[in-house]
Formats: C-alpha cells, sequence, structure tokens
C-alpha cells in the first residue's frame, strides 16, 4: 500500500517569487533559476522538517521547462558580443533543481525530469506509477511528484508527496489498476487540484487518474 502524505499547489506572478523564497526561507535564493526557486518552495511545502532528512527521490515534469533561459542563452550565443556567463547556461539544465534542493532536503537521493511537448500535457500517472514502484521496493521512504511551468506571465508549481507507509498527515492511499474508473478524473498539469476537491467532497467512490499515454492503466486512490 501506498500513501499520499501532502498535496500542494502554488501559483506566483514573476515579481512575487523572491519574496515568496524569502519567506518560506528567511534569505533569498541567490543565482537559483526559476524552476529550482520552485522546487525548493514547493519540497518544503510538502515536507515537514522531521521528515527531510528520510530518503526521498523527486519526480517532476514541465511543459515549459527551462525555455526561457534557454532563448537568453541563445541570444547571448548568437548576438551577444562575448561568451555567456556559466551562470545562464546552467540556468537552461534542468538538473540544477535538485542541486539547490539538496542543502534543504538532505534526504534527497534522486531527482529525474520529464519534458513535456504540449501545453497543458501531463503524464501524472507516469510519475504516480514510478514512484509507487519505487516505494514498494525500498528504494526510498517518500517520493515528491511535481509539475513545474514558468511562463512569463505566470509560476506554478503542483505537487503530491507520497511515502511507504502511514503516518498522522495520511490523506488517501493510492494503487495502480487496470479496472474501469469509478470517478475519473484528466490527467492535466493541475490534477492535485482536483484531487484535493476530491478530498475535501463527501465520502464517496474512488478516484482513478487515467492518461492517455496508457489506455487502459489507472492509478486509484482512495480514502483512508
Amino acid at each position: 500500500m501506498i500513501y499520499l502524505d501532502a498535496i500542494v499547489s502554488q501559483q506566483f506572478a514573476p515579481a512575487d517569487l523572491p519574496a515568496a523564497i524569502r519567506a518560506a526561507l528567511g534569505k533569498p535564493l541567490r543565482r537559483a533559476p526559476v524552476l529550482a526557486q520552485l522546487a525548493v518552495l514547493g519540497a518544503l511545502a510538502c515536507l515537514p522538517a522531521e521528515r527531510r532528512s528520510r530518503p526521498t527521490a523527486l519526480l517532476w515534469q514541465s511543459t515549459s521547462g527551462p525555455r526561457l533561459e534557454t532563448l537568453e542563452l541563445l541570444d547571448e550565443v548568437c548576438q551577444g558580443s562575448g561568451e555567456p556567463m556559466p551562470f545562464t547556461f546552467l540556468a537552461t539544465v534542468p538538473a540544477s533543481a535538485a542541486v539547490q534542493l539538496r542543502p534543504f532536503v538532505p534526504g534527497l537521493r534522486s531527482a529525474s525530469t520529464l519534458p513535456l511537448d504540449t501545453e497543458q500535457e501531463a503524464n501524472w500517472r507516469l510519475l504516480l506509477t514510478i514512484a509507487a514502484n519505487w516505494l514498494a521496493e525500498g528504494r526510498y521512504e517518500q517520493v515528491l511528484c511535481a509539475h513545474l511551468d514558468h511562463w512569463a506571465d505566470c509560476l506554478s508549481g503542483h505537487w503530491l508527496a507520497l511515502s511507504a507507509s502511514p503516518s498522522a498527515s495520511t490523506l488517501a492511499t493510492l494503487r495502480t489498476s487496470a479496472g474501469a474508473p469509478v470517478t475519473q478524473a484528466t490527467d492535466t498539469p493541475d490534477f492535485p487540484v482536483a484531487l484535493g476537491r476530491w478530498l475535501s467532497a463527501p465520502a464517496g467512490p474512488s478516484l482513478q487518474l487515467h492518461s492517455p499515454a496508457a489506455p487502459g492503466l489507472t492509478v486509484e486512490f482512495a480514502r483512508t
């Protein structure tokens, strides 16, 4: 059995991100790409301090990725008068998010990112299936799954925190299945918002998440 411990959805105007970082950390997060800052904010919101040293994996997907940073790098290479700054290049590397997160979540053991092609596309089913397998195998005690995007006018992060054992904060259980859906959810970037609404509604049938990429396979959530 796999357990859902936290649901977090965050949205910021780009100008508000530094203040959100200072509120969470008590200081700025200098020279960190936007995606890395979103990763830090979301992970800390998901994990209370006493859980941050436990063996943890991060799985995150993104439609935008470091698109704005990549365009800035190409502009410097093609139009600039000199070599781009090293930080400009590092900001285009999605894996740098894990490097920035590690000091705040010392239990972080691995991080993987899944780039997506189309806006409003997501594959939460894949992230959750991988996380459930890793937890069942005992690789980690907890896995963070996220969808992070940053556009010119909006920054967003949607998170689910899963663990291998129940706790006082457990919200639901989940398992993979191949049955017909009872209550079906759409696999979109903001799926955690729909999951939160389902949990806050009166008790009813389980919730099943389907992805067009894997017809017939579902991730089923049940209230504890």
